[in-house]
């Protein structure tokens, strides 16, 4: 039996963001952060942090694999502002993939979609590395996410940022939530694939850190465990390529966290198919001793508080029992 992740949680269509864990309207807001997901189904990365102050802070927001919801985040971010007319304080992109850009992409060329993005971070290797990386396969979101850059921040801006608004030791405040960014893609562009291009980084809220790993994969893993080995220690993990195929053991032994978030669809997470990694991943967490998890594929949209009172928590046996 899959246990109820949060006693806490409230669920969402109530429509009252100011009642989850208890709360009522008149206690002091706090920092809220949505792992989102339209259904069981859809392959995405999705997370809507919304601060004390009400701004707006998207990471990724992708979705691909299910047609019928394509372009559901901007009801999502209507429903969480609670404004018709959503405004983005900023939105970060771990990478070039489909299930990571797309509802950016289908809002900006939305003309009746009426939104402000402040500020977009990214660091993208070049168009000659998307142009075969992959058999080129996803090089068209290049062109693509620069009309969605230019859309919000002007005409011609994104050709001057030559694909790269983030870098490695940026370090960016946002009403109070902080992002570390961590690594990105190597300058040599020695990568053999998009995903060890993610763009890592760190959050801090109310003095609870997130590690947010993108799609990394084993290389890219290796090169954050080198370059910060211990200090990778984290409350919270974003669970690398939704669980599956990212980067390996040692370097969630080196984050050690107390909650997962597993940004994996119902058939990622129980791998229908047979052919994923999930259930490697899911013992890896349980020989850690990770007891709490949030799995987009079985719990839909789910809403944290911070800080996180872990306590109230119930614990998720993620064990395999075939």
């Amino acid at each position: 039996m899959i246990k109820k992740v949060f006693s806490a949680f409230l669920a969402m269509a109530t429509g009252c963001m100011c009642m989850a864990f208890g709360t009522g309207c008149s206690e002091q807001k706090k920092h809220v952060m949505y792992q989102v997901t339209p259904n069981a189904d859809m392959l995405m990365n999705c997370y809507v942090i919304k601060t004390k102050n009400d701004k707006l802070i998207v990471i990724d927001g992708g979705g691909a694999g299910s047609p019928q919801v394509n372009g559901y985040l901007y009801a999502e971010l209507q429903r969480i502002s609670g404004k018709n007319e959503p405004e983005i304080e900023a939105w970060f992109l771990s990478h070039m993939h489909d299930d990571h850009v797309n509802e950016l992409v289908l809002i900006a060329k939305d003309k009746y979609k009426k939104i402000t993005v402040n500020n977009i971070y990214f660091n993208f290797p070049s168009r000659e590395f998307m142009q075969k990386a992959e058999d080129g396969r996803f090089y068209k979101y290049y062109d693509r996410i620069q009309t969605s850059y230019d859309r919000f921040m002007g005409e011609g801006a994104f050709e001057k940022t030559n694909g790269k608004t983030a870098f490695e030791g940026d370090v960016i405040d946002i009403d109070g939530v902080k992002f570390e960014i961590l690594l990105t893609v190597t300058d040599e562009e020695k990568e053999s694939n998009i995903n060890d291009t993610s763009m890592i980084f760190r959050t801090t809220i109310d003095g609870q850190t997130i590690m947010f790993l993108g799609d990394a994969y084993i290389p890219e893993g290796k090169r954050l465990l080198e370059k910060y080995g211990d200090e990778l220690k984290s409350d919270i993990v974003q669970m690398a390529h939704h669980g599956q195929n990212g980067v390996d053991k040692d370097v969630y032994e080196a984050i050690n966290p107390t909650l997962c978030l597993w940004p994996a669809p119902h058939r990622v997470f129980n791998n229908t198919n047979g052919n994923l990694q999930s259930f490697e991943v899911r013992q890896w967490m349980m020989d850690l001793g990770v007891k709490y998890h949030i799995v987009a594929g079985i719990h839909s949209t789910q809403k944290l508080e911070f800080p996180v009172d872990f306590d109230s928590m119930d614990e998720l046996d993620i064990t395999h029992k075939p």
